[in-house]
């Protein structure tokens, strides 16, 4: 578990002094745009790469029973999570965007709580409960800090971001037995 630990922690860390106006300005100032971007980005590989390969070796008690509606609306919602995802991350100058402002978070909000209740695992429950506690510290900060995007939208840029997303959905979902061990799509 340690291992798997410790890239959450590099992941993390990095990402909530990011979401921390102040902090990001400083950093900013030190190290210039760019030079924090590849600080970011360096330490989120790393960090995915130690949960990666700790992943395999962390013991996973069962904590809680899975959660049977979880598991059935999870393909549709992650569905929806990763066209938001798309949406933000790509910074598509949609309706997504300007109406909710941070859509990748708001996505990856999505992804980790139907995770999260989808499984019931110890380290199930520690990765995607970081990534739920992130998502929402993320979106306080937004909102105390009156963070909001501001663009003139473009339906394109949601026709975008939803063909994109819809395609990235169907490739996870049909690799997930693949890539994680558990298929995505359950026969009804």
């Amino acid at each position: 578990m340690s291992i798997m630990l410790l890239g959450l922690s590099m992941f993390f860390v990095v990402h909530v002094l990011a979401s921390i106006p102040s902090v990001r300005r400083a950093a900013v100032a030190r190290a210039g745009e760019n030079g924090w971007r590849g600080v970011v980005t360096i330490n989120a590989f790393a960090g995915l790469g130690l949960v990666v390969l700790g992943w395999p070796n962390t013991p996973n008690p069962q904590l809680f029973a899975p959660s049977a509606a979880a598991i059935r609306l999870a393909p549709l919602a992650v569905t929806l999570a990763l066209v938001l995802f798309v949406a933000g991350g790509f910074n598509f100058p949609g309706y997504l965007r300007a109406r909710l402002h941070h859509p990748m978070v708001i996505g990856v909000l999505i992804w980790s709580l139907m995770h999260l209740f989808a499984n019931g695992g110890l380290r199930e429950t520690v990765l995607f409960g970081c990534f739920a506690a992130y998502s929402a510290f993320v979106l306080i900060v937004a909102v105390v800090f009156r963070k909001r995007a501001v663009v003139t939208p473009v339906l394109g840029a949601d026709l975008k971001a939803a063909v994109i997303g819809l395609i990235a959905a169907g490739a996870v979902m049909h690799g997930h037995a693949w890539l994680f061990g558990v298929p995505a799509l359950l026969p009804y």
